[in-house]
C-alpha cells in the first residue's frame, strides 16, 4: 500500500512540475462606464478596468452592455469617446492612425495624455505623449484650436501661447522638469476663469 501511495505521489508531483508555465492572469474586473458611438449616441454598460497591459486603454477597451455574459472589444472605429470612474478618453489622430487619449484637464483648454511602450537607456518604459488645445481661441489665433503635441523638455514654450492671458496660472511651473500633474492643475486653474 505504501508503494502504491508513494508511486501516486511521485506521479502527481512530476505531472504538476511538467505543466507548461503560464503567466498568471487576473480575472477581468468591470465598473460602470459608457462610450459614445460614431453616431453620437451614448451607450452605458460596464468597462474592464484591469487589462493585461495598461496601455490597452489607449487602443481600445472591453465593454459589456446590459446583461451580456461576454465583453466585446471596442476600438476607435466603433467609439469616438469613452469613460469610467471619472476618466474620459477621446479619439485623436496620432502618427499613422487614431488612438484614444485621456483628458487630464477639460474646459477651454484641453490637456490630454497618450501612453505607449518605449525604450529609454536600453530599458523598456511606458512613455507619455501630451497634447493641448484651446477650444475657444479667437480667429486671430485659430491654429490654437487644433490639438497640438507638446514637448516634455521645452513644454513651457509650447503652452505659453495657450495660457498667456492668465500668466499667474503657469509661471510657477518648473522650467526644466515636466510634471504632468502640475501642468494639469495649472490648466484646470486657467479653465476656472472661463467657466460659464
Amino acid at each position: 500500500m505504501r508503494k502504491i501511495f508513494s508511486i501516486l505521489l511521485i506521479t502527481a508531483t512530476l505531472t504538476a512540475v511538467s505543466q507548461p508555465k503560464k503567466a498568471a492572469k487576473m480575472a477581468p474586473m468591470f465598473t460602470p462606464g459608457y462610450y459614445v458611438n460614431m453616431k453620437g449616441d451614448t451607450v452605458k454598460g460596464e468597462i474592464q478596468i484591469n487589462p493585461d497591459d495598461e496601455t490597452d486603454f489607449y487602443r481600445g477597451f472591453f465593454f459589456k452592455a446590459g446583461k451580456a455574459a461576454k465583453a466585446a472589444l471596442i476600438g476607435s472605429k466603433k467609439a469616438k469617446a469613452y469613460g469610467f470612474d471619472g476618466k474620459d478618453f477621446a479619439v485623436i489622430p496620432f502618427e499613422t492612425g487614431e488612438i484614444y487619449a485621456q483628458y487630464l484637464a477639460k474646459g477651454r483648454l484641453n490637456f490630454m495624455e497618450y501612453r505607449m511602450h518605449d525604450v529609454k537607456d536600453g530599458e523598456p518604459i511606458i512613455a507619455g505623449v501630451y497634447f493641448i488645445q484651446d477650444t475657444k481661441a479667437d480667429d486671430a489665433e485659430k491654429e490654437l484650436r487644433d490639438l497640438k503635441q507638446i514637448s516634455n523638455k521645452f513644454y513651457k514654450k509650447d503652452i505659453k501661447p495657450y495660457m498667456k492671458s492668465q500668466p499667474v496660472t503657469w509661471t510657477d511651473l518648473d522650467k526644466f522638469t515636466f510634471e504632468k500633474n502640475a501642468v494639469a492643475n495649472a490648466i484646470k486653474e486657467f479653465n476656472k476663469y472661463y467657466e460659464d
